[in-house]
């Protein structure tokens, strides 16, 4: 068998193939879009990897007490589903594993650059006797539900980062 005939690699660069052609086909202010997600999602990832937590909690202000509901904020709802839409896209086709968090610390870097206020909850839930207590973040802006959702409902928030100072 030729090296390039390999079955893994045929399917790989098909798979390849479609995503480009999904890409292209999206209108121009899309793929901006999904490329500032592939980006932050990556630093989110590597940051996440390689940073200790409170070095990067400082570019998020201070940690606060949890709030019910979602919180409602003047700007428009778009730019936050928008950028949730790229989120969930774009971790769904990267090559290494993007988990709540970064996914939380991505969005929420790309409303920010925006200007639209956002908040980046933390919480715990209890998954069963063997896993124990397991954390998870999530992110919401201007009454949006923008990534971690909808596993969010079942946690129990210990606190979230919010921008600007809403308090």
């Amino acid at each position: 068998m030729k090296p390039g005939n390999h079955p893994l690699i045929r399917l790989k660069s098909k798979r390849l193939l479609w995503l480009w052609r999904r890409f292209t086909s999206q209108p121009s202010g899309k793929r901006a879009l999904l490329l500032e997600a592939a980006f932050w999602l990556t630093a989110a990832r590597l940051a996440v990897a390689f940073v200790p937590f409170p070095r990067i909690s400082r570019f998020l202000g201070g940690m606060r007490s949890p709030e019910p509901g979602l919180r409602e904020y003047a700007h428009s709802p778009a730019p936050a589903r928008e950028i949730g839409w790229a989120i969930k896209r774009v971790a769904a086709v990267l090559p290494f594993p993007v988990v709540c968090l970064p996914r939380g610390l991505a969005a929420w870097q790309m409303l920010h650059r925006r200007g639209v206020p956002a908040r980046l909850h933390f919480g715990v839930t209890r998954a069963g006797r063997k896993e124990g207590i397991q954390a998870h973040a999530w992110l919401d802006s201007c009454g949006v539900e923008v990534c971690g959702y909808p596993e969010a409902m079942e946690c129990v928030e210990i606190g979230f980062f919010g921008w600007p100072a809403d308090r």
